[in-house]
């Protein structure tokens, strides 16, 4: 009876053992995300109701497209800038319009579009690749937003100098992240739309990473 008794026991503990492998119960789960934004680059259909442009492959587009941007800072410590490099050579920042956006009471939780209201905008005529800057990060970028300052305000002469210098501060944001691989692009969860066409929030992705994020979309035309 004792032996039988000890082979249980022993039995038992193996079993237990192969369910719950060494230091798995006390593995620790990931960081939470605080970087977190819904959006979406939307095409006009044919229709007039706004198409999400997919980026999984190469996107063409054709003279007399119309776009939207639609963006939503979903946390408080999440801190978006939109940056246009286009064709022309020229870089301009479309989000946010103002620095001081992020310390407005209504910026986290409100879905801000570019152009605002009915407008949509059209890329020129210029052949090339529009590159659209996507960055968010937990913190805000001082050294990006002093770059992009300079840069509103050169003149002719240091124009170049000022673009090379913000390029080369997005550059620098991507190398000192480059190890930060905690991030999650999904659709939002929101309920179903009873109209036909979806809204532009249910277009969003959502896009939830860990300190910082960034992605370049590129359009070719």
């Amino acid at each position: 009876m004792r032996a039988c008794g000890a082979a249980g026991v022993m039995l038992a503990a193996m079993l237990l053992a192969a369910a719950y492998p060494a230091g798995a119960a006390e593995s620790p789960a990931g960081p939470e995300p605080d970087v977190v934004l819904d959006w979406a680059f939307l095409k006009r259909g044919p229709s007039g109701a706004p198409v999400r442009v997919e980026f999984a492959e190469r996107v063409v587009i054709a003279r007399g497209d119309l776009f939207k941007i639609y963006l939503e800072p979903v946390t408080r410590t999440t801190y978006v800038y939109l940056l246009l490099e286009d064709a022309g050579g020229g870089l301009e920042l479309l989000f946010p319009e103002r620095f001081e956006t992020f310390t407005g009471r209504g910026y986290a939780g409100t879905p801000f579009t570019l152009p605002p209201g009915e407008d949509w905008f059209a890329l020129d005529g210029t052949s090339g690749v529009e590159r659209f800057h996507l960055v968010a990060s937990s913190r805000r970028l001082q050294q990006l937003e002093a770059s992009v300052t300079a840069l509103g305000k050169a003149d002719a002469a240091g124009l170049a100098a000022a673009r090379r210098r913000v390029l080369d501060d997005l550059a620098a944001l991507r190398r000192q992240n480059s190890k930060l691989t905690d991030v999650a692009e999904k659709p939002v969860a929101i309920g179903g739309s009873m109209r036909g066409s979806k809204t532009l929030e249910e277009l969003a992705t959502r896009i939830e990473a860990v300190t910082f994020y960034t992605r370049t979309f590129r359009l070719e035309h």
